[in-house]
């Protein structure tokens, strides 16, 4: 008898893996995503979708709640059951600036969320139009001082990783720069003379660039870009303060069981290292991520940290 339990409970346990490795009852996976169809985010994870359903042997739904930078979409997910049914495609935006600048956010960015897998992580580029008076950031720097508070720069919105990016480079080199949000693409405005500068990361910006249209005055990560390897970074151009990176991952709602956090942790990362991924990412000039949920998660509080204290420097709010 006891030789049986014994057996019995060896099955159960080596099982449990197993019972566990997917959301519970088979029911399709959602994935909600703060930002509107047809940008670089929305591209990617509806081209990621198909390929981790066929590997988790579910369907992935994809789901946009544009909005309030991306917290509308992070507070549902934050509010959804934790049996890994509901997942966010999370952002800077919302896991990191927006909560920063919040009196008193829907979430925690930090406690709220189960780290699942980091997906990319790129840079910004600081871009104006090609007929603009500066070539450079020195060029730049100084039209926007003979003009001070003359000159707009566009966001995706109050709040957004944008927005706080631009605040930080205009303190870090003395300018004044007055912020106009947009809904929809920023590009346009920038075309039309709407706007004379913003922060923009690609893909959306790199037929203008190529075209002559747009002229990028340099990249706010560590490094230049493969893609556009004659644009300087901001610290080859003496601006050492105002580093920004935009990045995507997935989360799942605190209290997701590990082994589903596990599961799709290395199926994630597996799609990710598909060519086909790696094609799309690349012609961004982007390299995928492929990071635990532990990394993933100490990047989280890192960018946290970060951001909050360059909201508590630059004074900023947000309602």
């Amino acid at each position: 008898m006891c030789f049986t339990r014994a057996l019995t409970l060896a099955f159960l346990l080596s099982s449990a893996p197993v019972l566990w490795a997917q959301p519970a009852g088979g029911a399709p996976i959602r994935i909600l995503i703060g930002f509107a169809p047809g940008g670089a985010p929305d591209v990617v994870l509806r081209k990621m979708a198909p390929r981790l359903g066929e590997r988790m042997g579910l369907p992935i739904v994809v789901e946009n709640r544009p909005g309030a930078s991306g917290t509308i979409a992070a507070a549902a997910v934050a509010r959804a059951e934790p049996d890994g049914r509901t997942l966010l495609f999370a952002a800077a935006a919302n896991l990191a600036v927006a909560p920063a600048l919040m009196k008193a956010p829907p979430y925690d960015p930090v406690k709220s969320f189960a780290p699942v897998a980091e997906i990319a992580r790129g840079p910004y580029l600081w871009l104006v139009r090609s007929d603009a008076p500066a070539r450079d950031m020195t060029e730049f720097i100084a039209w926007a001082k003979r003009q001070p508070g003359k000159l707009n720069y566009a966001s995706p919105g109050i709040g957004s990783a944008h927005h706080l990016a631009t605040e930080t480079l205009a303190r870090a080199v003395g300018v004044d720069l007055v912020h106009v949000p947009y809904r929809t693409a920023m590009e346009p405005a920038l075309l039309a003379g709407e706007v004379q500068a913003m922060f923009q990361s690609l893909p959306a910006p790199l037929a203008l660039i190529e075209s002559g249209k747009l002229r990028a005055l340099a990249v706010s990560g560590p490094r230049r870009l493969a893609l556009l390897p004659d644009v300087p970074t901001l610290r080859e151009q003496g601006i050492v303060d105002a580093d920004a990176n935009s990045w995507w991952g997935i989360v799942a709602p605190a209290g997701t069981p590990a082994a589903v956090i596990s599961r799709l942790n290395a199926e994630i990362n597996a799609v990710l290292q598909e060519p086909e991924t790696r094609k799309l990412l690349g012609s961004w000039g982007i390299d995928p991520s492929s990071s635990t949920p532990s990394d993933f998660g100490h990047y989280i509080q890192e960018e946290n940290g970060r951001w909050k204290s360059v909201v508590t420097r630059l004074r900023l709010t947000l309602e």
